[in-house]
């Protein structure tokens, strides 16, 4: 029998893990709003190296701060990799972010999920239950009303987005073996170090000179994607994926709400009903396997 005292605990802890969460999907958007605001006037190129550029600032200034242990990775092949998949991957995102709304590019983005786990049992032979792939077939049939392809020509830009979240996909494989080797410092030092390198020439080739009122717009798009890996780390760690996920559709809304008062930015119902399947069939794969492993005898 669980003690009365730990019940508050828990409550506590997952309400934590909530405003946690909250602020994570938060940071996540704000990253979006930023390379919006910054595109006008700055190329995408040295967008994404500016970002890796000032995240790498911080976290090697934390790392520095903490004894200076972790700036090396065990498996560097691995993370070129990783990280040559995650450059791409946002260069195809946020092209995306340039030519169609923000609400649809977060709804496509809710597939990520669904597709690691997909990747997963295929490359890593992960255990994927049958709820699971009912999830992922129902997750991808959300996509479907969002791209509606029977109502019309698809852009091209959607097909690149798509694309786009596959490569997320199959970097977060790549995270997922890192993370048995490496701590999570190590891996976002990493990340930015790696791809500064990557993107530095692109940048050079393509460079503008950003002015002080891009400043307060290259802050945000330089820390607020650490935010959100803090974040919701924190979030996962105080409460369970069942509570936590779900509360990312709050980014659909939060992120059309924001294009629509800053760039007059609408977009179709059917975006909406499309992400809400495909957060649908996430959440009904996880709370089935909660049931599942909940009814397991224990020892």
């Amino acid at each position: 029998m669980t003690p009365a005292s730990s019940v508050p605990d828990a409550r506590g802890d997952a309400m934590r893990g909530i405003v946690w969460m909250i602020g994570g999907i938060a940071a996540l958007g704000a990253v979006v709003i930023a390379v919006r605001a910054l595109k006008p006037d700055i190329h995408l190129w040295e967008i994404l190296f500016l970002r890796a550029a000032i995240g790498l600032a911080a976290i090697a200034a934390i790392m520095g701060a903490r004894g200076g242990r972790g700036f090396r990775s065990r498996r560097p092949g691995l993370q070129v990799l990783r990280n040559a998949a995650h450059v791409l991957g946002q260069f195809c995102v946020f092209y995306g972010v340039l030519l169609i709304p923000l609400a649809e590019i977060t709804a496509v983005e809710y597939t990520i999920p669904a597709m690691t786990a997909a990747m997963a049992a295929i490359f890593l032979k992960e255990k994927v239950g049958r709820h699971r792939w009912i999830g992922i077939a129902i997750s991808f049939a959300g996509v479907l009303f969002v791209v509606r392809p029977a109502f019309g020509t698809i852009p091209p830009a959607t097909f690149v987005v798509i694309f786009g979240a596959a490569l997320f996909a199959i970097q977060a494989i790549m995270v997922r073996v890192l993370s048995q080797l490496e701590s999570a410092e190590t891996q976002v030092f990493q990340m930015n170090l790696l791809q500064s390198l990557m993107l530095l020439v692109p940048a050079v080739l393509v460079w503008t000179m950003p002015g002080w009122h891009h400043l307060p717009w290259l802050a945000v798009l330089g820390l607020a994607g650490m935010a959100a890996h803090y974040c919701m780390g924190r979030a996962l760690g105080l409460a369970d994926i069942s509570v936590c996920m779900p509360l990312d559709f709050l980014r659909l809304p939060f992120i059309a709400t924001v294009a629509w008062f800053a760039w007059g930015e609408t977009f179709s119902p059917w975006t909406a009903v499309g992400a809400a399947i495909i957060v649908g069939g996430q959440y009904y794969a996880i709370m089935r396997e909660r049931r599942k492993a909940s009814a397991l005898p224990t020892v």
